[in-house]
C-alpha cells in the first residue's frame, strides 16, 4: 500500500510540475522555443526528446494534462512501483518524440497527451496480463480497441477535440506515437518482471 501511495506522489509532483511550469513560461516568452519539439534541430538540442512533453502552449491544455496523467496512474497503481511507473514514462516519452521525428509530423509540438495515451496502452495490457489475457476479461481489450479507434479518426480528421485546435491538425499523431510508445514500455515491463521471477527462483542444487 505504501509504494502504491508513493507511486501516487511521484505523479502529483509531475502533474504539479508541469502546471508551474506552465505558469512559469508565461513570464518567459523564449522558454517554449526553448523546450518545445522542434525536429530540425531535435538531435543538436536532445532535451527537447522530454522537455516538449512537460510544455503545454496554454492553461486550459496544461491542467487538463496534469489531470490527465493522473488517471491511468490511478487506474493502474497496483502494477507499478516509482522506479517502473518513471521507467513507462521515461520510455513512452522518448518514444514518442523518436516515432514523430521518424514520421516527420507534426515538426513542432508540446503537450503530455501522447505520453498520457502511452500510460493507458501500458496499464491496460499489464491489467490484462494479471488475467492471463483471458477472454472473459472483454472490457480491457474493448478499451484498448476503442483507444486506437480514437486515435484513428483523429488521424482521419474525424474527431476533434476544443482542448487541441490550438495543437494544429497532427494532434492525431501524437497520440499514434505515444500508444507505440506505450507497446515498448509494456514489453519492456514484462521483461523486467519476468527477470526478478527468474532471479526470486531458489537455485536447483546438481546432483552429486
Amino acid at each position: 500500500m505504501f509504494e502504491r501511495i508513493q507511486v501516487l506522489i511521484t505523479a502529483l509532483l509531475l502533474a504539479a510540475i508541469v502546471i508551474w511550469l506552465q505558469f512559469y513560461q508565461l513570464e518567459t516568452q523564449s522558454l517554449l522555443d526553448q523546450f518545445d519539439f522542434d525536429a530540425a534541430v531535435l538531435w543538436a538540442e536532445p532535451w527537447r526528446i522530454f522537455s516538449a512533453h512537460l510544455f503545454h502552449l496554454d492553461t486550459q491544455h496544461a491542467i487538463s494534462n496534469a489531470i490527465g496523467v493522473l488517471l491511468p496512474t490511478v487506474f493502474f497503481l497496483r502494477h507499478f512501483t516509482v522506479r517502473t511507473w518513471l521507467n513507462a514514462f521515461i520510455i513512452i516519452a522518448a518514444s514518442t518524440s523518436i516515432i514523430i521525428w521518424l514520421w516527420g509530423a507534426p515538426s513542432r509540438f508540446v503537450g503530455l497527451s501522447g505520453v498520457i495515451h502511452g500510460l493507458f496502452v501500458t496499464g491496460l495490457l499489464l491489467d490484462w496480463g494479471s488475467h492471463q489475457y483471458h477472454r472473459s476479461q472483454w472490457l480491457l481489450p474493448t478499451v484498448l480497441a476503442l483507444l486506437v479507434v480514437k486515435v484513428v479518426l483523429e488521424i482521419a480528421g474525424l474527431m476533434q477535440s476544443s482542448l487541441l485546435l490550438n495543437a494544429g491538425a497532427d494532434f492525431g499523431y501524437i497520440h499514434a506515437a505515444g500508444i507505440l510508445g506505450g507497446l515498448i514500455a509494456w514489453r519492456l515491463h514484462r521483461r523486467y518482471l519476468a527477470s526478478i521471477a527468474k532471479q526470486s527462483k531458489p537455485a536447483q542444487r546438481s546432483p552429486h
